[in-house]
Parts: structure tokens; sequence; C-alpha cells
């Protein structure tokens, strides 16, 4: 005998309907903006962390990161409060694994798997970096870094993120066996969002309807964001541990921290 256990299925605080945006009081230009704004702000809060300073890992090192950001969020705004059927909190905590691998040439390769938690919503992200000039016992290191995220997991809409950033850091040594790595950078951020056909299941009296929905796309050409970012590395062997605070033209700052292992 085979027994079957269906269990309730239940949608995520952050799983985004963009349904909610059309209504009677809410179509068309409305429903738009409220979508711009929205992939505007999760651009920015799950844009590319930076989390390490301008030098580069060697030919053969190896980088392995635990990283959460901390930010606020306009939850009082209409579209975070439809988007999340009327749930979202102030604060967001974003879980994020990262991995960096040296390559010759002073070049390091990168990939970042990022979840947006209380949804089914993952990013994953490449960064390619070079540094510049790294090395050098009175000059700082100097590097250039290029890095793109895409969304998995929306029914309603697909986002990409990404840009180019500058970094310049020096390290400092502590006792002999520990150093300090205070690090400060530029980055200009893109963040392109596209809607998906969207099902309006019922109109505002609650009578099923079907109605498909297309917003227009968030274009990255329209959507291009300052960020500077400043932060401070601790390294003790192999162990080190990275606080940075990153700061955009908008109202979005996150406070990022890192535990990870390089080899």
């Amino acid at each position: 005998m085979v027994l079957l256990l269906v269990l309730p299925v239940r949608a995520e605080r952050y799983d985004l309907h963009l349904s909610n945006f059309f209504s009677d009081t809410c179509a068309g230009d409305c429903a738009q903006q409220h979508f711009g704004n929205l992939v505007r702000d999760l651009g920015l809060l799950t844009a590319p962390a930076f989390l390490a300073p301008a030098e580069t890992l060697g030919l053969n090192g190896f980088s392995f990161g635990l990283e959460g950001s901390m930010a606020s969020i306009q939850h009082k705004e209409d579209y975070w409060q439809l988007a999340t059927e009327g749930d979202p909190s102030s604060i967001l905590l974003i879980p994020r694994l990262h991995v960096r691998k040296g390559l010759p040439f002073s070049v390091e390769v990168g990939t970042q798997l990022t979840y947006l938690p209380e949804s089914e919503l993952f990013l994953v992200g490449a960064e390619v970096k070079w540094a510049i000039n790294e090395g050098f016992y009175f000059i700082p290191d100097l590097a250039l870094c290029f890095s793109l995220n895409h969304m998995l997991g929306s029914k309603d809409f697909s986002l990409t993120n990404g840009g180019w950033d500058v970094s310049v850091s020096k390290s400092f040594g502590i006792g002999g066996m520990m150093s300090l790595t205070p690090y400060a950078g530029y980055h200009m951020l893109f963040v392109h969002g596209d809607s998906h056909v969207i099902l309006k299941e019922r109109d505002d009296n609650g009578t099923p309807v079907l109605e498909e929905e297309v917003l227009a796309a968030v274009r990255w050409q329209d959507n291009m964001f300052n960020r500077f970012f400043v932060g401070c590395r601790l390294k003790t062997h192999i162990f080190q541990i990275t606080a940075e605070g990153v700061f955009s033209d908008q109202d979005i700052h996150l406070f990022n921290l890192k535990l990870g292992f390089d080899y």
C-alpha cells in the first residue's frame, strides 16, 4: 500500500508576486513603476559582493567564504507591500557562498551563490579580477574586476545585475602572525529586469479570471548606479574575517561580513 501525504503549498514571503501590481486603481504605468522600483531595490540588495582586497590569490591560490549581507529596505512602499502580499520586513539578511581561484598573470576568477531568504530565489554569479599592480612594499595594490549575477526561481520575472569595479588596498603585518588589509573602491552597477507572462487569477471582487499581463523590460542602460565600498580584512594563516560597508547613490546600503579560508 502506498501512502500519499499531501501537504499544503504555501508561498514564501519573498517569492514576490507581480500579479498584485494589477488592480482597478493600479494598472498600466502604475504597475510598470512598481516593477521598476522593485527591480532596482532587488538588484541593489543582491548585487555582487566584494569582501576582498585588491590583491589576488596567486597562481595556486584558492579561497572559500561564507558571506552575509544586511540591508534595510523601504518596506512600507507600495511595491514591496504588494509584491510580498503585505508582509515585508524592514531588514533583509542575505547569505552567500563565494569561491575564488587564482590564475597566472595576477588574474583570478570566482563564483557566487546568493539566496534570498524566505523565498525560492537564488542568484548565481561569476567574476574575473585582474590586479594591475600588487606585491610592492610601498605602493598600494590596485585591481579591476568584472562581475555578473543572474536570478533563478521566479515565475513572474528575471533579473540580472553586474558591472565593474576598481579597488585599492594595502596590507600591514601584525606581530608576524597576522595581517590587516584595509581596502576601498568604486563600483558601477547595472540592473536589468524582464517580466514573464503574469497571470492575474482573480479580479478585485474575487471572481476567478485568467488574464495575461507582460510588463516592459527594465533596461540596464537606464538602471545604472554608483556604489562605493570600504572594508578591512584580518587574516591569520589561512583563516580570515572581512567586514565592509557598501554605499550607493540610492537609499539602499549594505553591511557585509565574510568568514573564509585562503589556501
